[in-house]
């Protein structure tokens, strides 16, 4: 994975995380809106995750291919 796009969806998955945690707390429990903003706070925690993993990967198969 490139530094470039790893950097970009970290920070794309860090503005859905923060965004959406911050409108949960100013919307009432049972409503569309609240539904939908908890759906994107997982899809932020989703890609972040997969952020994660793939940076861990790429620094594995790196560290084994030089050594």
């Amino acid at each position: 994975m490139s530094p470039q796009i790893g950097r970009a969806a970290l920070g794309w998955a860090a503005f859905l995380i923060l965004a959406s945690g911050a409108l949960l707390l100013t919307l009432s429990p049972g409503t569309p809106e609240f539904v939908v903003t908890l759906f994107t706070l997982c899809l932020g925690l989703l890609l972040a995750l997969i952020v994660v993993a793939g940076v861990v990967l790429t620094r594995r198969r790196g560290k084994r291919e030089d050594g």
